[in-house]
Order: structure tokens, then C-alpha cells, then sequence
């Protein structure tokens, strides 16, 4: 056997001898191809990212989305309409304190670079390494104020290498085409700062309450740190962390020397003073502002509205609105309360809630409490005479002392814990968050209000239900009802344009008609079942006789009363029957309340109206209105009414208004069953009208005339009105007014503040009010009337003529509480 060695085998490569120049031009061949494969990367990448670039140059014609304004008509704003709530300033308001915050925290070096700040950009990558080493996902941007911009403008907030690429380029765009200054002001307008606010200025007004100029340093900072996290950084959700980021700010003034460092630390040490967010606000005008929406979505688009940043210009006073709606709420509750206590319909334990006292109603809006105002409360505990209750933040007291209407005599038996309530605030005790109420329920009801100058038809006050929450129905201007008796100064009117006079006599008596449409008899009834004989038109009127009108309305047509009806503005269906004198036809109370205007405008009508202008943001006008108006009747008719309306507030069935000594006049109606209550009347400067009844048609029960149930709405109304009047007029000169016996308003002293102006061709002659003939000394009503000339009565009373009238010689019969 022989043996083999393994042998290796080893095999050399030889490279063949190359020269160091051949060398040399390998390597610089090799770095040659790769930096034209790099460049064209580069190249290629730019030009694709380029080519996929918004155009910068749309920054110039950028439009936010910005609010849309709603003034009154003392040129306040009153209303805001907006997809966001952004408030655009120039760079000129920005104060610079701001400007400061900002630059300190967002990009130092802002007005030294051209978009892109390298520097930062290396220390960004710095603190990017440190955080992946300790394990954080999140890493710096290093982005400038130019390049935040850019991707809040252009671009979607994903962090990606293409993304950032294209922040870059856009960056260096807008720094190239647009000054630092421009490019600040556009930072500082753009992003969201938290609680629906856009930009410093609305930002400003929300946390502060102040415009953006007036902001303190600290104030200042703490807008300035929310730019990063407006959700963390929020003094309403994180407070501790709001401080330590306002305080960072800070920190960085300091360090950039915008301030000194014991400058800063003072400014440390104050607490953030923030307001206190409002969970939501009352609005006042709901029913109105809907008004307005409507009309500019209509005519100009939602894009104008709620973007545009367009000035809406209105007729509404905003005093008066207020009046209104706390005259109808306040009406309506009274109202209520005459049918009792309706069982509580919410009770929190049974829903599972179980700290009460931590619970917040949906329904509760702002923070504080006022006095007279209802709010919703929860019950807590309660016992036979005391109950205590949460109002927001507030304890509430109630006693069982005020809850007669409600036909119990103790609280337990009404209410028990967990119950949502409503409770009137009695009193207050800011000190210690405690509050005295009464029990009160929401209304079923609904009513209606809509005031407005008769001179120009700019609408003043409008309220269109009990509650815009409840329904956005409005009543004022969209429901159709029966007028009732409100109806009847328009048809006396037509009498007065066809003959009949105040003086003239018509016989109150039981009487039937042929209705000539149906061959039917018809038997109208006064309100209190009772006749009176003969009665003047002007009696008739006050005491709202509905015999007297019948008889009125079949003597000069039921035609003649429709075609007044459309002169004086009415565009429902109206027939011509007979039943038209008892307002048995449908329409709404803005058209009712122009239709009075024309009384104190001199027979005149000016078509309601709600805008006055609209101009875009910029201020130019793209629409103006001016009063529309039309002649209905002569200025010596108008008056003539209106002097006899007088008499309906003096002594007639809206009685109750004359406790308010002022120039006033007006109608009170009611309709058959209850259904609806009615009351216009107006001052020589103000026409106002009412509507109460139940959306589906039934009764509001027994005897619950106009009188009863509209008119002390309207007074409540009024009074208010008169006195800011007389607090305006006695800033300037004293006057006071006095009504005679008569009737007829006299100065005293001083000038008149309003008055009905009598226009000329009038003559006054004293008669037998109750007779309407020439007054004699043995007449018990003698009377200043009003008559055109020529038609004054000629002969003088006699007994004959007073036994004609069946109640000549009893008492004055009471008048109070008749529709």
C-alpha cells in the first residue's frame, strides 16, 4: 500500500503593473460617473418635486376663511358668522411683545435667513440623535417660521423626507417673493390656536378678552406657546403644562435678549390670568340673526357668509331686542302657570348618574348667574318646605313660599333629587356661590313680538318664539293666525275714507245677516254677550263691539274692507264676507305691525326691512337699502285713527296701558274659543306688536282675551322703552306729560318728548261722547273730537238722545279685561 500527500494547490493572481497616472484617472473616472449619477438624482428628484409645487404667487391672493360681521343699528357688532372664528390684523397691530414670544420660540433667527435656517437645522439633527438614543419616536422639525407656513398652507402635516423636501423649496419661494414682514403677518393670522379660534387677534379675545395689541408679556407668551399643541398647550385643559410652556417662552426672550433675565423671572411668577371659557353664550336675537342668514345665503351664497368676511349692516336695536325677549318670556311664564304644575319629565339618578353635585346640564351656558334670570338646576335635596339645588357652579335655596300656582302646598311632593328644574334667580351671594330661586317651569305656549319704526320700516326687536333653541319657527313672520279684533281699525278706517265719522251712531243690537255668498244667516255676538243701543263708532271701537263693526262692515261692503285690508299691506287670502270684520282670516304679525305703521306715519306705509347694507371686507358696498315707501290713506285719516286708537289705550279695552302716561294707541284682539291673543299698538316713534297662542290651535282657556294675556307683554315692553326715553331726554331739557280727562295729551312744562302731530285740515269740536253730538252743559261725557271739515255734527244733545244710549246714566262701566 502506498501513501498519498495531499497537496495544496495555490493559485496567485497578478494584477498587471499599472502606472500611478493611469491610476489616477481610474479614480477620478469612478468619482466622475458617481457624482453625475448623485447630481442626477438630485436633478431628478428636484425637477419631480417641482413640477408638483402649488404656485407661491397664490400667497398674494390668499383668502382665509374669515368672519362675516353683523352690526346693529348703532353700528355695534352684535353677531359673528363664521366656518372659523379668524379676526385678519396687519403686521402693524401685532405688538411686540408677540413678535418677540414668537421669534424666541419658533425661529430665532427668522429675519436673518432666506427660508431655511442650516443652523437650525444642524441642531435640530443634534437633538435628534439625543432622542433616539433615550428612546423618543417624535423628532425635531427644525423648521423656520417661513417653512411652518409653507405646510400649513400647501401641505399635509405627514413627516416624510418628500414632504420636507417640498416644505424647503416652498420656502425659499415665499421668502423670494414676499417680505419678512408680509410673511409674519401671515404666521400669525393662519393657525389654530385652540377653542375654534384662528389666528393671535381671535385668540387674543378668547383667552384675554383684549384685541391683540393690548396683550401684556406674559399674556404674549402664553398665545405664542400654544403655536406647537394647541390641545396640550390649552389654559382651559392643561393648566400646569400651559404655565411651564408660557413660562418656557419666557425663558427664551431671555435667552435671545429680549428681556432681562430678572425681568423674566418676575413675569414667571403670575399666573396665567386667563378668562374663563364659556361653555356657550345666551344669544340675544336668535330669531332675528336667523333672519339675516337666510338673506345673505339667499342672495350672496354660504361661501360669502360664512368665509367672506363680509359687514352686514341691520335696523336692530339691540336694547329694544332685549326688552322683548324678556317681556315675552316673562309673559308666556305667567301665562303658564295658570294651568299648574306639569310633572318633571328629567331625573339624573334614574339615568345612572350618581355625584350630582359634579354633573354639568348641556344647558347651562356661561359661568355666572344674574338676578331674574331662569336657568335649569338639579336637585339635590329636598324636604317638605326647603329645597337645595346646582346652578352651574352656584348652590341654590328654595323655599316652598312661591309655589301657589303650582297647587301644592309642599316642595316634596313636586320634586325630589335628581330632578332637572327650572328655578328663577331671587338673589345672589357672589362670595360664597350661593343663590336664593323660586320653582318655574318652561312654558308650553308660544308667543311672538316684532317692533319697528313706522317712519322708515327698519325692524327693531323680533322675537319669534318662546325659544330659538326649542324651534326655529318663526312666528313673527311665518305663521299665519286669525287676527281676531286687531283687524278692526283697518275696516273703520275704509268707514271713516267713506263717510262715517267718529260722532257717527250705529245701533248695538242683536242682529242677523244673509250672507250672500251661502244664503246663511249670521249672528255675530259682542265679547260680554251684552248690547249697548246706539254707540258711536268711536265707542264702538274702544270697547271693541263686534255688532257695531258687523254693521259697519255690511254698510260700506265687505269688498270696500278687503280692498283696504291689501292697501294697508295684507297679502294673505282675505274673502269678502261678512266674518271679515271679525278678523276670521289668516296673517302674519309683521304684516300686521306694518299695516298700524301707517297710523303714526301719517298714512303712510314704509315696507319692513331688516339690512341696511352689506360690504365686503375690504369695505366696498355691494348692497344698500333704503325705506320703501307707499301712501295708503291721508295724513288727516291716519290721525283721525290714531286719535280714536288713543281712546282704546285711555279707556277702552287696552285700559292697562295708560298707566304709562305716554303717547300711546293701539287694539287688543282675541279669536273665537281662546285660541289667540293679540295686542298692536305703537308710540308716535315706535309700532309694536304681539301674538300669544299654542302652535296647534286650541284654547288658552276662559276669558283669556288679548287684553289679559297680550297686552301686559307689550307693556312690559313699552315701559322699558319709554324710560329709556325719558332718561335720554332729560339729559338735555325737562318736560313732563299730563293727560286731561279728556283725553288730550297737554305740555306742562318744557317741550313734549313724542307727540301724534296733528296735521292741518283737522278740526276738534266738543261733543256728547256717548251720544256724538254737540255737547251740552247737562252732557256727562263731553269730549274733544276729531272731525274733517264739514262733517262736524250740528245739532246739540238732549235727554231724548242720552235715554237713546242704555247705559247713559249708570256708572262707567269697568273696561279692564275686555279683548
Amino acid at each position: 500500500m502506498t501513501e498519498k500527500k495531499d497537496k495544496k494547490i495555490i493559485l496567485k493572481f497578478q494584477l498587471p503593473k499599472i502606472s500611478r497616472k493611469e491610476l489616477f484617472k481610474g479614480i477620478l473616472l469612478v468619482l466622475a460617473v458617481s457624482l453625475a449619477l448623485g447630481l442626477g438624482g438630485i436633478f431628478g428628484a428636484y425637477v419631480t418635486i417641482k413640477d408638483n409645487l402649488p404656485a407661491v404667487d397664490e400667497l398674494s391672493e390668499l383668502k382665509p376663511m374669515i368672519i362675516s360681521t353683523v352690526y346693529s343699528d348703532q353700528g355695534l357688532p352684535v353677531k359673528e358668522f363664521a366656518a372659523e372664528r379668524r379676526i385678519q390684523i396687519p403686521y402693524s397691530q401685532i405688538p411686540l411683545v408677540l413678535k418677540q414670544a414668537i421669534i424666541a420660540t419658533e425661529d430665532p433667527r427668522f429675519f436673518a435667513h432666506k427660508g431655511i435656517d442650516y443652523r437650525g437645522i444642524l441642531r435640530a439633527l443634534k437633538e435628534d440623535v439625543l432622542r433616539v438614543v433615550i428612546g423618543r419616536k417624535k423628532l425635531h422639525g427644525g423648521s423656520t417660521i417661513t417653512q411652518q407656513l409653507a405646510r400649513s398652507l400647501f401641505l399635509y402635516s405627514q413627516q416624510t423626507i418628500r414632504r420636507k423636501l417640498k416644505e424647503m423649496f416652498l420656502a425659499v419661494e415665499i421668502e423670494r417673493k414676499f417680505s419678512k414682514e408680509k410673511i409674519f403677518e401671515l404666521y400669525c393670522n393662519q393657525f389654530y390656536l385652540g377653542h375654534g379660534t384662528w389666528g393671535v387677534e381671535a385668540a387674543s379675545q378668547l383667552y384675554f378678552g383684549k384685541n391683540v395689541s393690548q396683550l401684556t408679556l406674559p399674556e404674549a407668551a402664553l398665545i405664542a406657546g400654544i403655536f406647537r399643541g394647541p390641545g396640550l398647550y390649552s389654559p382651559y385643559n392643561n393648566q400646569e403644562v400651559t404655565l411651564n410652556r408660557r413660562n418656557h417662552v419666557i425663558n427664551r426672550m431671555v435667552e435671545e435678549g429680549f428681556i432681562t433675565k430678572e425681568t423674566g423671572e418676575a413675569f414667571k411668577q403670575q399666573p396665567l390670568n386667563a378668562l374663563p371659557l364659556k361653555r356657550g353664550t345666551a344669544e340675544t336675537g336668535s330669531y332675528f340673526f336667523e333672519e339675516v342668514r337666510k338673506y345673505i345665503e339667499r342672495n350672496y351664497g354660504d361661501e360669502a357668509l360664512y368665509r367672506g368676511g363680509l359687514k352686514i349692516y341691520t335696523t336692530l336695536n339691540l336694547d329694544y331686542q332685549k326688552y322683548a325677549e324678556q317681556a315675552v318670556e316673562r309673559g308666556l311664564r305667567i301665562q303658564d302657570k295658570k294651568n299648574g304644575w306639569r310633572k318633571v319629565k328629567r331625573n339624573l339618578l334614574a339615568e345612572g348618574q350618581t355625584d350630582l353635585n359634579k354633573y354639568w346640564l348641556t344647558d347651562w351656558e356661561g359661568q355666572g348667574l344674574s338676578v331674574n334670570e331662569v336657568e335649569e338646576a338639579i336637585v339635590l335635596e329636598v324636604s317638605q318646605k326647603e329645597a337645595r339645588v346646582k346652578i352651574k357652579d352656584y348652590t341654590g335655596l328654595m323655599t316652598n313660599k312661591n309655589i301657589g300656582w303650582t297647587r301644592a302646598r309642599n316642595l316634596n311632593s313636586l320634586i325630589k333629587p335628581g330632578d332637572v328644574i327650572q328655578a328663577e334667580i331671587v338673589s345672589l351671594n357672589e362670595d360664597n356661590k350661593t343663590a336664593q330661586v323660586s320653582l318655574e317651569q318652561e312654558p308650553l305656549l308660544e308667543g311672538a313680538f316684532l317692533s319697528l319704526d313706522p317712519s322708515t320700516g327698519q325692524i327693531k326687536a323680533m322675537v319669534g318664539g318662546y325659544s330659538f333653541k326649542r324651534s326655529q319657527f318663526n312666528r313673527a313672520t311665518q305663521a299665519l293666525r286669525q287676527t281676531g279684533s286687531v283687524i278692526k281699525p283697518i275696516l273703520y278706517t275704509a268707514a271713516l275714507d267713506k263717510g262715517f265719522t267718529p260722532a257717527s251712531v250705529i245701533i248695538d243690537e242683536p242682529t242677523s245677516f244673509i250672507d250672500k255668498w251661502t244664503g246663511e244667516p249670521w249672528s255675530p255676538k259682542n265679547y260680554d254677550g251684552e248690547y249697548h243701543g246706539a254707540v258711536t263708532l268711536r265707542t264702538g271701537l274702544e270697547e271693541s263691539r263686534n255688532m257695531v263693526t258687523a254693521k259697519l262692515l255690511d254698510y260700506i261692503s265687505p269688498q270696500i274692507g278687503v280692498e283696504y285690508c291689501r292697501k294697508f299691506g295684507l297679502t294673505s287670502a282675505i274673502y269678502p264676507y261678512l266674518s271679515l270684520s271679525l278678523g276670521a282670516f289668516e296673517v302674519t304679525l309683521q304684516e300686521l305691525v306694518s299695516a298700524f305703521s301707517v297710523f303714526p306715519n301719517k298714512g303712510v306705509r314704509a315696507r319692513p326691512y331688516f339690512i341696511i347694507r352689506v360690504e365686503d371686507k375690504d369695505g366696498q358696498i355691494l348692497e344698500e337699502n333704503m325705506p320703501v315707501t307707499e301712501e295708503v290713506i291721508s295724513p288727516q285719516l291716519a290721525y283721525m285713527m290714531t286719535y280714536m286708537l288713543q281712546g282704546v289705550v285711555q279707556r277702552g279695552t287696552g285700559k292697562q296701558a295708560s298707566v304709562l302716561s305716554w303717547p300711546l294707541a293701539g287694539k287688543t284682539g282675541t279669536t273665537n274659543k281662546f285660541t289667540d291673543a293679540w295686542f298692536l299698538g305703537f308710540s308716535p316713534s315706535l309700532c309694536a306688536g304681539v301674538w300669544v297662542g299654542y302652535d296647534t290651535k286650541v284654547t288658552l282657556g276662559d276669558n283669556q282675551s288679548g287684553a289679559v294675556v297680550a297686552l301686559p307683554i307689550w307693556i312690559d315692553f313699552f315701559k322699558r322703552v319709554i324710560e329709556d326715553k325719558k332718561d335720554k331726554y332729560e339729559t338735555s331739557q325737562a318736560a313732563s306729560v299730563q293727560v286731561e280727562t279728556d283725553g288730550a295729551l297737554v305740555i306742562t312744562e318744557g317741550e313734549l318728548i313724542e307727540h301724534f302731530e296733528v296735521p292741518p285740515n283737522l278740526t276738534f269740536v266738543t261733543i256728547d261722547m256717548k251720544t256724538g253730538l254737540l255737547a251740552t252743559p247737562g252732557c256727562q261725557y263731553p269730549f274733544r273730537e276729531v272731525f274733517l271739515p264739514g262733517t262736524e255734527p250740528t245739532r246739540y244733545c238732549s235727554l231724548q238722545d242720552h235715554l237713546r244710549v242704555l247705559d247713559y246714566y249708570s256708572e262707567r262701566e269697568a273696561r279692564e279685561g275686555r279683548h
